[in-house]
C-alpha cells in the first residue's frame, strides 16, 4: 500500500511541545490518505485536498468568493462523493481526536497537584487530623451513574478499533528503540485498523433497542470491572493509609457504579418491565462471567496445604457446610484437593456462580445453591481471607484474594445498581385510578386541593392496609408502573437490595408526587414505616428554573412527614435529592441554569440540616456545557460548601461515556480526579471560604446578572417564530431520523415552543450548526450592562476569588470557542425563511458582546490563552469540522428542497 499524506496541519503554530502530537496526527493521516487513494481513487482524494485546503483557507482568511466557489463545487457533487468526503473528514477527525486523547492524558502515572496523594497531604497541611481524615473516609461514596441518553453516535465497532489504535500509539511511544522490523509490523497494524475503520458503516441500520443501548454501558462497566475500578480504589487506599487511616477505618466504600440503562423510561415508552428485567438479567450474567474467570485464577493461586499451614474452625466449618449443599462439587474436587482447603473453598464458591450464571437471563430457579447478593459472596471470600491472615498469609490474602473482594463490593452481582426514573404525572395518575376506583371517595382523588392529597397519601402509608390492587380494575400505564415495583422488589430478593433500589421521579413539583411513589412502593411490599421497612429510596428531580427554585421548601415539607422520617430513619438518616442541568438551562438560558442550580442546593443543604438528614446530591449533569457538562472536577469542586461532604452522584451521559472511560487509562485518570476532587470539597471546602458580607455582595450582583441574563435569553425563545428558526437553522429533525437512541427526540408530534424539545437535541442541533445558543447567549447583554451600572469591580473580584464564577465563566468560554458565526451564518442563509434571518443577527450581536466580555474579565487577548492544552485540543480539531459543517449545508439544502429524497442523500 502506498503511503500519502493526506494532510499535514500547520494551522495555528505548533508549539514545541506539541512535536509528538504533531508527529503522530501526520502518521496517522499518512496512513489514512494511502487508503483513501486505494479504496476510492486519484481523483476522489484530489477532491478532499481541494475541500480541505480551501477551509482551511476560509479560517485564516474569509473570503466570500472562495466561500461561493467552495458552496458551488459541493453542490456539484455527486451523492457517492459526497457520502465519501463526509466519511473522510470525520474518520480523520476521529483519528486526532485518538491522538489527542492520547497526548492529553500521556504514559506515565503522574500526580499533577490534583491525585489523592496532593489533596490528603494539603488537609493535613491546613491543620486536618488523621481522624478527621478517617471520619470523612468512613462516609465517603461516590457514585457516577451511566445513561443510555442518545448522545453517542459512533458504534462501538468505531470506537474499539480507535482504542485499538491508541494502543499502538502508546507501544511505539514506549519502544522508541524498536527495529525497523517492529516499526514495519506496528504500521501494517496502524493500516489494517484505519482500513477497518474506513470499511466500516458509522450508522446503525436499525434504530436501536433498549436492550441494545445497555449493552453499550455494560461494556464500559465491564472493563471497569476489569481491574480499571480496584486499581484506582486500591490507590485511594494507599494514600489514605499513607496519612494514617488505617483500611479498618474505612467503614464504608465509595466503590459504586449507577446505570439507566433499562431503567429510564421518562419519555422512553420502549422500555417495559419486561425489558428491564431483560437487562438486568444480562448484567448479572456479564458480572458472573468476571468473577467465574477470576475465582478460576485464584484457585491456581492459592495452593496452602493443611500439611504445612492450618486453616480457621470458620474455614473448616464453612466447607463442610458447603459439602452438605454441594455434594457433586465435593464429589469432582474433594479428593484432589482434600489437603488444599483454600482451593477447595474456590471450588464451592465456582459451583454457586455458575449455578447462577445458568439462569442468569431466564430468571428461573437455580438448580442448586447461589449466591443472592453481592454481599454473600464477599463474606465466602472474607472467611478465606481471615483465614489466610490468621496463619501468616498476610501478603497472599492481601493480594488476588483483596482485588476481588473489593471488586465484589464494587460490583455487586449486576455490575451497577439500576435507578428506574418515571414522570411524576404517571405515579400520580396512577394512585389517583387506584384510589378512586378502590375506595369510593366522594371526590375524585386529583379534585382535592394539594394539602388533601398530601393528608390522604400520608394517611395510607400509616394505614395498616394496602389499595387491593388485584381487585381493582387498572388501566396499562397503572398496571405497567405496578409490575415494575414488584419488579425491583423481586430483582432485590435475588441479586441485593443494592441492584435496584432507586426511584427517581422526574418533574417533582410538590409533596404530593414523592408520596404517591411511596404509596405505590407500599403495595409492592418494598417500604412499610410501621413496620420497618424501607427498600426502595424516592429522589425527587428538580429541573425546570421554578423548580429549583421551590425545591428546599417541597423537602422540607416532604422530610417533616413523620412516616417519611420513619423510612429515612431506617437508612441512617439519609437522603438523596436530584436537580437537573439540561432542562433548566434550555428553561432559562446558561446563566439562570448555574445561578439557581447553585441556590438550591445551598437552600436544600440548610433545610436537611435543619431535620437532621445527610444529604446528598444527585448531579445529573449532561455532556456538553448547554446540558451542564464542563470538567467534572472543576464542577465537583465549584459546589457550595458542604453540599458535596463525602457524598455526590453524578451522570455520566451519552458523548461523555466514551469520553472518560473509553481505555483503562482514561477512565483511571477520570475516577482519580473525580474522588480526588470530592476528597478536596469535603475536607477542604466544609465551611464557607468568605465571609457573610462578601457572599451576601456577590449573590446580589448574581442575582442581578440572572435577572438581565434570563430576560434576554427569554426574549429570543419566546419570539415568534423562534421555533421554526431552530428547525430550520440546525440538523435537528435530520438528526432525530438517525438510528443512535430508543427514546423519541420530541416530547409530541407538534411543537410550538421549547417546552416540547427534549433538551439533548435541543443542544445537540444548536451545535452541529456552531451557534451553540445554550453555552453563552444573554451572558454577554448581563455583564457588559453590569459594567456599564458601576458592577464591573465586583464582576473582577468574583472572578478572581469565587470558585463558582470562575467555573461559570470558564463553562461560557468553551462553548464560545466551539462557536463559529461565518459558518453558523451560511446555514441561515441557505436553510432559513428571509423572514426569520433576523434572528441571527441578535444571535451574533450576542455572541460579539459575550466573546468581549469574556475576553475582559479573564484578561486574555484570544479565548482559552490560560489553557494552552485545550486551546491545541481544538486548534487539532478545527480543519476536521470545518468541511463537515460546509458540506452539512449543501446536503440539508438539496435534503429539504426534494419531495422524495434519495436514501443515500439522506445517509448522507
Amino acid at each position: 500500500m502506498k503511503v500519502t499524506r493526506m494532510a499535514n496541519n500547520k494551522q495555528g503554530g505548533w508549539r514545541n511541545g506539541d512535536q509528538g502530537l504533531r508527529d503522530d496526527i501526520r502518521y496517522l493521516g499518512e496512513v489514512l490518505g494511502g487508503i483513501i487513494r486505494d479504496q476510492w481513487g486519484e481523483a476522489f482524494y484530489r477532491l478532499e485536498e481541494e475541500v480541505r485546503l480551501t477551509t482551511r483557507s476560509l479560517r485564516r482568511h474569509p473570503d466570500p468568493s472562495s466561500q461561493w466557489a467552495l458552496e458551488e463545487r459541493l453542490r456539484a457533487t455527486s451523492l457517492w462523493e459526497a457520502v465519501r468526503l463526509v466519511r473522510s473528514f470525520t474518520i480523520y477527525f476521529h483519528l486526532a481526536n485518538t491522538a489527542e486523547q492520547f497526548h492529553r492524558v500521556g504514559i506515565p502515572d503522574s500526580d499533577d497537584g490534583h491525585g489523592f496523594d496532593s489533596v490528603l497531604h494539603g488537609a493535613l497541611d491546613s491543620g486536618l487530623t488523621p481522624a478527621d481524615i478517617s471520619d470523612f473516609a468512613g462516609r465517603l461514596r461516590v457514585r457516577p451513574v451511566f445513561t443510555a441518553h442518545p448522545t453517542e453516535a459512533a458504534r462501538r465497532s468505531i470506537l474499539d478499533k480507535l482504542l485499538s489504535l491508541e494502543q499502538e500509539l502508546i507501544a511505539r511511544r514506549r519502544r522508541p528503540n524498536v527495529s525497523k522490523r517492529g516499526i514495519n509490523r506496528s504500521t501494517r497494524r496502524v493500516a489494517e485498523l484505519i482500513e477497518g475503520i474506513v470499511q466500516t458503516d458509522e450508522l446503525h441500520q436499525e434504530r436501536p433497542l433498549p436492550i441494545d443501548e445497555a449493552r453499550n454501558v455494560i461494556y464500559y462497566l465491564e472493563g471497569l470491572a476489569s481491574g480499571t475500578a480496584e486499581s484506582v480504589f486500591a490507590t485511594l487506599g494507599d494514600a489514605l493509609e499513607e496519612v494514617g487511616v488505617v483500611a479498618a477505618d474505612r467503614r464504608s466504600s465509595p466503590r459504586a457504579f449507577g446505570t439507566w440503562g433499562g431503567g429510564d423510561r421518562d419519555g422512553n415508552p420502549n422500555i417495559t418491565a419486561q425489558v428491564t428485567k431483560e437487562i438486568i438479567g444480562l448484567q448479572n450474567e456479564r458480572a458472573l462471567r468476571i468473577y467465574r474467570d477470576e475465582i478460576a485464577l485464584l484457585a491456581r493461586e492459592l495452593s496452602q496445604s493443611t500439611r504445612i499451614t492450618e486453616i480457621t474452625p470458620e474455614l473448616a466449618g464453612s466447607l463442610e457446610s458447603e459439602r452438605v449443599v454441594q455434594p457433586s462439587v465435593h464429589g469432582e474436587f474433594s479428593r484432589l484437593n482434600a489437603e488444599e482447603p483454600y482451593r477447595l473453598k474456590c471450588a464451592y464458591v465456582y459451583g454457586r456462580i455458575l449455578n447462577a450464571l445458568a439462569v442468569a437471563r431466564t430468571w428461573e430457579k437455580p438448580a442448586g445453591p447461589v449466591y443472592a447478593s453481592g454481599a454473600e459472596l464477599v463474606t465466602d471470600l472474607e472467611i478465606m481471607s481471615r483465614s489466610l491472615r490468621a496463619n501468616r498469609a498476610t501478603q497472599v490474602a492481601n493480594g488476588r484474594l483483596q482485588r476481588l473482594i473489593r471488586n465484589v463490593q464494587t460490583f455487586g452481582l449486576t455490575l451497577a445498581a439500576m435507578d428506574i426514573r418515571q414522570d411524576s404525572t404517571v405515579t400520580l395518575e396512577a394512585v389517583c385510578e387506584l384510589i378512586d376506583r378502590a375506595n369510593g371517595f366522594g371526590s375524585r382523588f386529583m379534585d382535592l386541593p394539594l394539602d388533601g392529597r398530601v393528608e390522604r397519601l400520608t394517611s395510607m402509608l400509616t394505614s395498616p392496609g394496602i389499595l387491593g390492587v388485584a381487585t381493582v380494575e387498572q388501566t396499562g400505564s397503572t398496571r405497567e408502573v405496578l409490575e415494575v415495583l414488584r419488579l425491583v422488589r423481586e430483582t432485590q430478593d435475588r441479586f441485593g437490595e443494592e441492584s435496584v433500589n432507586t426511584w427517581v421521579v422526574s418533574k417533582t413539583q410538590d409533596v404530593s408526587d414523592l408520596l404517591s411513589v411511596l404509596v405505590l412502593a407500599k403495595e409492592a411490599g418494598l417500604i412499610d414505616p410501621k413496620s420497618g421497612v424501607s427498600r426502595l429510596i424516592v429522589v425527587p428531580l428538580f429541573e425546570t428554573i421554578e423548580d429549583l427554585k421551590t425545591a428546599a421548601d417541597v423537602m422540607s415539607g416532604y422530610w417533616k412527614i413523620p412516616a417519611v422520617r420513619r423510612l429515612l430513619e431506617l437508612r441512617g438518616d439519609a437522603a438523596e435529592v436530584m436537580v437537573g442541568y439540561s432542562d433548566s438551562n434550555k428553561d432559562g438560558g446558561i446563566t439562570t441554569s448555574h445561578w439557581e442550580l447553585y441556590r438550591a442546593q445551598i437552600a436544600l443543604r440548610e433545610s436537611a440540616a435543619n431535620h437532621g438528614i445527610a444529604l446528598e446530591l444527585f448531579h445529573g449533569r449532561g455532556g456538553t456545557v448547554g446540558r451542564g457538562g464542563g470538567p467534572t472536577r472543576d464542577s465537583i469542586l465549584a459546589q457550595p460548601s458542604a453540599t458535596v461532604n463525602g457524598r455526590i452522584k453524578i451522570t455520566e451521559q451519552g458523548e461523555v461515556i466514551s469520553d472518560h472511560y473509553a481505555s483503562r487509562s482514561l477512565a483511571q485518570r477520570h475516577l482519580e480526579l473525580m474522588l480526588s476532587a470530592v476528597t478536596e470539597a469535603s475536607l477542604m471546602h466544609a465551611e464557607p471560604r468568605h465571609e457573610p458580607d462578601i457572599m451576601e455582595r456577590w449573590s446580589e450582583a448574581m442575582n442581578r446578572l440572572s435577572e438581565i441574563a434570563f430576560a434576554k435569553y427569554r426574549s429570543l425563545v419566546e419570539r415568534p417564530g423562534f421555533v421554526e428558526y431552530f428547525l430550520t437553522a440546525t440538523p435537528v429533525d435530520e438528526l432525530a431520523k438517525m438510528n443512535i437512541g430508543s427514546r423519541p427526540a420530541r416530547r409530541g408530534e407538534s411543537v410550538s415552543g421549547i417546552d416540547g424539545l427534549r433538551a439533548i437535541p435541543w443542544v445537540f442541533g444548536w451545535t452541529q450548526s456552531r451557534q451553540i445558543v445554550p453555552g453563552w447567549y444573554g451572558v454577554g447583554t448581563a455583564l457588559s450592562r453590569m459594567r456599564a451600572d458601576g458592577m464591573g469591580e465586583a464582576l473582577d473580584e468574583m472572578y478572581e476569588n469565587w470558585g463558582f464564577f470562575q467555573t461559570f465563566i470558564s463553562n461560557v468560554e468553551m462553548p464560545l470557542v466551539k462557536s463559529d458565526m461565518e459558518i453558523a451564518r451560511r446555514y441561515v442563509v441557505e436553510l432559513v425563511r428571509p423572514e426569520l434571518r433576523a434572528m441571527f443577527d441578535d444571535i451574533e450581536a450576542e455572541f460579539t458582546l459575550a466573546r468581549g466580555a469574556v475576553l475582559e474579565i479573564t484578561s486574555q487577548a484570544e479565548l482559552l490563552d490560560h489553557q494552552p492544552t485545550l486551546q491545541r485540543t481544538l486548534r487539532v480539531r478545527a480543519p476536521y469540522i470545518d468541511p463537515l459543517n460546509y458540506l452539512q449545508i449543501a446536503l440539508l439544502e438539496r435534503y429539504r428542497s426534494e419531495c422524495d429524497p434519495d436514501p443515500l442523500l439522506e445517509r448522507a
